[in-house]
């Protein structure tokens, strides 16, 4: 069994690694996409009072200033509030919230135990009476987020479980998968409940299998801890199938496309895009559009 979790552990995060970079990959090799056109740009310098780079004559030949700090507390509000929900429902939103808040710290949880599996390796204890800060911290995080992530992953998944269930709105919307991803998710942090709350409060043992991996000895865990690794591992198998990856493309959707700002100058990157766009044949057909053309022929006969 030792061997078997081991295996598991190994291939499901080189799995999720490998698929979430040919996901990236795939997403940046996208074609260009169509300019929002939406001013003003949040990290632009006449922000504040609702101006844009426009302002200025020939306003493409300026050297353009950003103010990223603006944009990263805009994303840290989106990741972690979530107010387009929240205008919609409140109950709705509260369950959402929960269960995302225990997605990340669960995530959170596995480089922490990871890290204390590594500092452990290296001489630098992670317990309670540990003279190293960092060991010391490490030991009390994960006794801090193991519970609060477990505890908010079944309430969050339960409550939108239910709702989905009772809500004919949003029931219509929901596919078999979805259900079997709130019932899954809610195994999976019960099974974690159960082994942080066996092991002590302190999941010794969960960071003593990662050494064993770092070791090439893998080692013997309690029956729980097993079905906990084991159901573990079958998430990060999963989730490259779902749309967990939003947590990445959202970054994607802001910075290159919502807030992507930049001139098309006579000759540059962005011009030789769009020429290669427009020389690519259409696929389909409508009154106002030739199958088997350009795009470039297209706006050229429009007239």
């Amino acid at each position: 069994m030792n061997t078997f979790l081991a295996i598991l552990t190994c291939f499901s995060y080189c799995f999720i690694f490998v698929m979430y970079t040919i996901k990236i990959a795939k997403y940046l090799k996208l074609p260009i996409h169509l300019r929002w056109e939406l001013y003003p740009v949040m990290h632009e310098e006449a922000y504040h009072y609702g101006g844009s780079c426009f302002e200025k004559k020939d306003w493409w030949t300026y050297p353009r200033t950003k103010f990223l700090y603006r944009t990263f507390g805009y994303l840290l509000k989106d990741y972690l509030y979530f107010e387009s929900y929240l205008k919609k429902g409140i109950t709705y939103w509260l369950f959402l919230y929960i269960s995302h808040i225990g997605f990340i710290l669960l995530m959170f949880l596995q480089i922490i135990v990871i890290l204390g599996a590594v500092l452990n390796l290296n001489g630098i204890s992670v317990i309670k009476t540990s003279p190293y800060t960092l060991g010391y911290l490490l030991y009390f995080l994960t006794e801090f987020i193991g519970p609060l992530s477990f505890i908010a992953g079944i309430i969050g998944n339960f409550g939108l479980l239910i709702m989905r269930v009772i809500k004919s709105d949003l029931k219509l919307y929901t596919s078999p998968l979805m259900y079997y991803g709130y019932l899954f998710h809610i195994l999976l942090y019960v099974s974690g409940f159960i082994t942080w709350h066996k092991g002590n409060y302190s999941l010794i043992q969960y960071r003593e299998f990662w050494e064993g991996l770092f070791k090439l000895q893998p080692i013997d865990v309690t029956p729980d801890l097993a079905f906990f690794i084991i159901l573990m591992g079958l998430h990060l198998l999963y989730l490259p199938f779902t749309r967990a990856i939003h947590y990445i493309t959202r970054l994607f959707a802001f910075y290159l496309i919502r807030w992507d700002d930049k001139p098309n100058i006579r000759g540059g990157e962005l011009e030789k895009k769009i020429i290669e766009q427009l020389n690519k044949n259409v696929s389909w057909s409508g009154p106002h559009i030739e199958s088997g053309k350009r795009w470039s022929d297209q706006f050229t006969n429009s007239g």
